[in-house]
């Protein structure tokens, strides 16, 4: 590319050269820093003619003018291509800008009237929020004799030098490449006007330049290269959060320049983002249009294909899920030394047996299944970790009257259930015991067992509604099948005060050896039955119950916690609902209580939210007022000396702090401070919880192809380690940053905690139990003491308890549930030792003051 491929146009007395090719649509591609028009050669090859495709060559790159002076800042270009813009009388444009060339296409964007004749947006690897200046751009910047890029006489040299920053794949810098870079650095003063662009490139006003850029609103794409050495991937996701409307697709093997590495699989992201199509360029292929295919960030990962994000100000629905950037150090860069504060004869041997993990995960040894998976199973098979949803004042009947009477209530619930699970595989699991560990295992039958309860917990009746779409048992009788439910009841009484899983290994044995004596059965019939025994234990459980009429203490009743260490699900089923009716019948509450080995709380959330969408309700739920007697504590002891309970709170002046902390410090704690971090920033200012490390479950499917295949990982901080006593204000930026880049590391994949369990599922699970054992502070150290979990859409949600977190667990929902008295509250669940939760409780309870307090924010403030 030569000057003889330009045109060029005069703006305010300056020189600008820019490309212009075709006819129709209008893509106007803006270069990053050290670039020009010839970055898009490549890419711009796989569009058709029938667009009219401009390239700019900023003021002071490429064939444009060398004026060196102190208007070359993104700022500066951004007036220039406002004005190139406007000369051109371009509108209905898609505007795509790299590395700086994105800064400056969205500074560009805050002018109204450019903002109008501009239909869509393309930022590759962007600038604008940077953590830190590139290196090379801040070496560019100082002019010493010490400065190795001043020294370069050789142009071809600085231009391989400076390529080689922006290449992944350095065998992908051709000569010609080479060549025509250092062409344009032969220019004259073209090195001396990179030195004066370097020393401008930061965005004078960062504050200004984010408010603007969240309040946008045009449809963006954000495409990154996963292996960028100069901005790191933590913008991209910076920006995608703020960005209202954003979809970010990142590409695999590729550095900073996706258009010159990768410009096929570019050309694809862009062409289907705009709606367009691609063609093949009449010059051969290059390796770069042979890599692996993008990896999409989806705003809302409980859908599948090309997903908005949300709003400016949410994240994938959840403020507290969202990745935000790392502040220190790179997430790439694993660190297996930040899993444990302090060191101890355990950690030490705990830290030699993880190297020695990740030398075997080197030379080729891999897991069978999921860390997280396999985790799960190992430590939280037991009641206590399963965790309750739940889903009111559902209008079951559809359009239609409700039923009579209670009987045909339950025949319309199991009915529609039934068509309802058939339709969502995400619950198609049971769980499968083991002596050590609980698998997940995929069922095939959507089958519904009603049960009825005595007032102590055994079991009266159970009446199985089998899935309708399957062949039923035709080699047993009627009343072979009904003796057969008599002797599954008695074996569930027998055992019920043994603890899960114990129970239903021993329930299934005591089965199973009893058919082998049912002499009046074939060999094959003796295998129906067995049959129908696993079609009954590994479906869903569910009681019905009916609310008193009582005004005074419906409300209360309604929300009641049901006790499940009373009315458990005896086998391994992944379900046991409870359904409550309205004394009218018109309205039904579903709780549902999930098996954790095989699923997790988000898709179980997304699926309720669908199933009120599918029924239909008759309004939302309000909770009682918190001065109400109904809203009192709830407290119940499930055995085992472990606690459950609930509380309700006002998160009101909460959640105003957190936004004043957002919008004032933003850029210091790189991201925002999400609800969860600052929860337990509050409750570590309490003596007695200092100490604890606290765990977070976090969705990874935000990279994954399948969201139905959505796992967890987990985010572990002590935020005792950070405290300032001095300085609190300081002290809290330090942990929110760190706490930020671990959460975006583990977004990716790359954190030490993801790391951890990946390697943990190398391992035999006998190896948790003689860890836990032997040395529980070390486990503690690298898995937390205690844990905290949000679903921002959850109408309840009822907290679970592992075996290893022995401070407690919290969960949280909803956190603005209306209340009767026109307020808003949020329920809180605590699962723990009795101790444990008082402390929490009180905790919680001065936790908006506290932390106003902490951060010396005055009140009003």
């Amino acid at each position: 590319m030569n000057s003889a491929d330009y045109k060029y146009i005069d703006l305010d007395g300056i020189s600008i050269a820019y490309t212009d090719s075709g006819s129709g649509q209008i893509l106007l591609f803006v270069h990053g820093f050290a670039s020009f028009s010839f970055t898009w050669r490549k890419m711009l090859g796989f569009f058709p003619e029938n667009l009219r495709k401009i390239t700019i060559d900023l003021k002071g790159y490429g064939y444009s003018e060398k004026r060196c002076d102190d208007f070359l800042s993104p700022f500066d270009q951004s007036q220039i291509l406002a004005q190139f813009i406007r000369r051109l009388e371009l509108n209905d444009i898609y505007l795509i800008g790299h590395s700086m060339g994105g800064a400056i296409a969205l500074l560009t964007l805050f002018n109204p009237d450019i903002r109008e004749k501009v239909r869509r947006l393309v930022l590759i690897d962007t600038a604008g929020l940077f953590q830190k200046i590139p290196d090379f751009i801040d070496d560019l910047s100082v002019v010493s004799p010490s400065n190795p890029l001043l020294k370069l006489t050789d142009e071809d040299l600085m231009a391989r030098l400076v390529l080689e920053q922006t290449y992944f794949d350095k065998e992908k810098i051709t000569a010609e490449i080479i060549r025509e870079y250092a062409d344009v650095l032969r220019q004259k003063d073209a090195k001396n006007c990179l030195i004066r662009a370097a020393r401008q490139i930061a965005i004078a006003n960062i504050r200004s330049f984010h408010k603007k850029m969240t309040l946008l609103k045009l449809p963006a794409l954000l495409i990154w290269g996963e292996e960028d050495n100069i901005i790191d991937l933590e913008d991209a996701f910076l920006f995608f959060h703020d960005l209202p409307g954003a979809k970010l697709k990142i590409i695999p093997a590729c550095g900073h320049s996706p258009q010159e590495e990768q410009p096929r699989k570019t050309a694809e992201i862009i062409a289907k983002f705009l709606h367009l199509k691609t063609v093949e360029p009449a010059t051969e292929p290059s390796r770069a249009e042979t890599e692996p295919s993008a990896a999409e960030v989806p705003a809302d990962s409980g859908k599948r294909g090309e997903i908005s994000s949300p709003p400016a100000g949410t994240a994938s629905g959840n403020p507290d899920t969202m990745p935000s950037a790392a502040a220190e150090g790179h997430p790439h860069k694993l660190k297996m030394r930040r899993l444990f504060d302090y060191w101890n004869p355990g950690t030490i041997v705990l830290m030699i047996f993880i190297k020695c993990l990740q030398l075997l995960k080197k030379i080729g040894f891999k897991a069978e299944e999921n860390g997280w998976r396999k985790a799960s199973g190992i430590f939280m098979r037991k009641e206590h970790a399963k965790f309750i949803l739940a889903s009111f004042r559902l209008t079951y009947a559809g359009k239609g009257k409700p039923p009579p009477d209670p009987e045909a209530a339950k025949e319309l619930i199991i009915n529609r259930l039934a068509d309802f699970l058939l339709k969502h595989p995400a619950t198609h699991w049971a769980s499968e015991a083991g002596i050590f560990m609980n698998r997940r295992k995929k069922v095939f039958f959507t089958d519904l067992t009603e049960v009825r309860f005595s007032a102590d917990g055994r079991i009266l009746k159970l009446v199985p509604h089998f899935d309708t779409t399957r062949s039923t048992f035709t080699m047993l009788t009627a009343e072979t099948m009904e003796k057969t439910l008599k002797q599954i009841v008695f074996y569930c009484n027998k055992t019920y005060n043994l603890r899960d899983p114990k129970r239903a290994r021993k329930i299934y044995k005591k089965l199973f050896l009893w058919v082998m004596f049912q002499r009046n059965l074939s060999m094959t019939g003796q295998h129906e039955l067995r049959l129908f025994i696993s079609r009954i234990l590994n479906g869903a459980f569910i009681q019905f119950e009916t609310l008193t009429d009582n005004p005074k203490y419906f409300l209360k009743e309604r929300l009641a916690t049901p006790n499940t260490r009373y009315r458990r699900h005896p086998g391994f089923g992944l379900l046991n609902i409870i359904c409550r009716f309205t004394p009218d019948l018109a309205e039904s509450d579903l709780w549902f209580q999930y098996h954790h080995v095989p699923v997790d709380g988000m898709p179980m959330q997304e699926m309720l939210e669908e199933l009120k969408a599918e029924w239909g309700s008759c309004g939302q739920i309000k909770y009682p007022a918190l001065s109400s007697p109904a809203a009192e504590m709830e407290l119940y002891d499930f055995g085992h000396n472990i606690f459950r309970a609930r509380i309700y709170l006002c998160f009101d002046e909460f959640l105003e702090l957190r936004k004043k902390i957002n919008e004032k410090y933003y850029s210091q704690m790189s991201g925002p401070a999400t609800i969860a971090s600052m929860l337990v920033w509050g409750l570590a200012q309490y003596k007695e919880l200092r100490n604890r490390k606290f765990l977070f479950p976090v969705d990874t499917s935000l990279l994954v192809d399948y969201p139905q295949d959505r796992d967890i990982s987990l985010v572990i901080i002590r935020p005792g380690k950070f405290f300032d006593l001095k300085h609190p204000l300081e002290g809290f930026l330090r942990y929110q940053r760190e706490f930020n880049r671990r959460l975006f590391a583990t977004r990716l994949g790359k954190s030490e905690t993801y790391e951890l369990l990946e390697l943990y599922a190398l391992i035999h699970p006998l190896f948790y139990y003689f860890a836990s054992t032997i040395m529980p502070k070390a486990m503690a150290e690298a898995i937390g003491t205690a844990g905290l979990t949000i679903l921002r859409n959850a109408e309840m949600f009822i907290s679970p308890l592992t075996d290893v977190h022995f401070n407690g667990f919290i969960a949280i929902g909803n956190m603005k549930m209306p209340t009767e008295d026109g307020s808003t509250a949020s329920a809180i669940s605590f699962c723990g030792s009795k101790e444990h939760i008082m402390q929490y409780i009180e905790a919680m309870q001065n936790l908006p003051a506290h932390c106003r307090n902490l951060l010396n924010e005055p009140a009003g403030k």
